[in-house]
């Protein structure tokens, strides 16, 4: 980039945490790895063009929520820089450290790292936590919908698998913010029949956005999590690692829906995953989220009649 010289913290893209809390506890290792570091950040003033040193924070189980539709995660503490993920409405985060006005986080749900810009987050005190912890947990099953802050007046429109932790059937408190929603929700630990199906379809057409998790816009990786999540199954958030789980399917013919293909490219990395409906296609983020034929060299495009991904391995991921 330029702009940023950069050392230490880059995203942990091989851990996943639980799907039925918001708050999941910060793994030891990471606790370890960051106690008593103030690092120091090398960074550039845009206005004066001169190098300023600032210290990184480092915030023990300090806690945050996203409370805007999403929140771009960045793989550097600059808005130019490449966004790697998204926090979706609701989700939950824990603070690594601080510079200026960006903040190192790591998800609650799938510890994935990243950086975040501070306004766009709510931080809450360890008492919040606790009680959102505890509070009932459902997640949105509408393509858009809208929820409104009852005090500002501000209505926001969400995407299905944002996050409500509610304090009453409809009502969301956080701080000193109170948020109504009246769409559909789903509860994720009571999975919903033939829901990786039903969750897939909501976002038919999304457009296709590198780190995107919303209906907004997502990539191929953040649309199988998500729906999985919905389902209340954690995911990985990168397509080489979710490969990485789950039982082997030796040939097409024997996979069903809702298992997942994946594919690689001339060096043999995973790059591309898809949800397989068990009629011979896929449901995968492409251009847009679209449905393709597949067979055992990979996905058919109709759109320019030839092959568009090399299928490598089919993984199922429920029972």
């Amino acid at each position: 980039m330029g702009a940023y010289e950069y050392k230490l913290y880059f995203p942990i893209r091989d851990m996943v945490g639980s799907p039925l809390h918001p708050f999941y506890p910060m793994p030891p290792e990471t606790r370890s790895e960051l106690s008593g570091k103030n690092p120091t950040f090398v960074h550039m003033n845009r206005e004066s063009g001169q190098k300023v040193l600032s210290q990184m924070r480092y915030h023990p189980m300090k806690n945050g929520l996203c409370l805007i539709a999403t929140a771009p995660l960045r793989l550097h503490p600059d808005h130019r820089s490449e966004m790697v993920s998204q926090l979706l409405f609701g989700e939950c985060f824990f603070v690594l450290e601080q510079v200026t006005d960006w903040l190192h986080i790591e998800m609650a749900h799938d510890h994935y790292r990243g950086w975040v810009a501070a306004n766009q987050v709510e931080l809450v005190d360890e008492a919040t936590a606790e009680s959102l912890e505890k509070a009932p947990r459902r997640l949105t099953a509408e393509h858009l919908y809208p929820i409104t802050e009852r005090i500002s007046g501000i209505t926001q429109l969400i995407s299905a698998g944002s996050q409500l932790l509610l304090h009453d059937t409809d009502t969301m408190k956080i701080n000193d913010k109170v948020f109504h929603y009246q769409g559909q929700t789903i509860d994720p630990a009571k999975p919903v029949k033939n829901g990786l199906q039903k969750h897939a379809n909501l976002f038919m057409h999304t457009p296709y956005v590198w780190g995107g998790r919303s209906a907004y816009g997502m990539d191929c990786s953040g649309y199988v999590q998500t729906i999985f999540r919905m389902q209340g199954l954690s995911m990985a958030r990168d397509a080489a690692i979710q490969a990485r789980h789950g039982q082997t399917i030796h040939l097409l013919a024997e996979a069903r829906t809702g298992d997942l293909a994946f594919f690689d490219n001339a060096e043999e990395e995973i790059t591309h995953t898809g949800l397989l409906t068990g009629d011979g296609h896929i449901l995968h983020a492409y251009g847009a989220v679209r449905k393709d034929r597949i067979d055992h060299h990979g996905i058919f495009n109709t759109t320019n009649n030839s092959y568009s991904h090399r299928l490598r391995i089919i993984k199922r991921m429920t029972d």
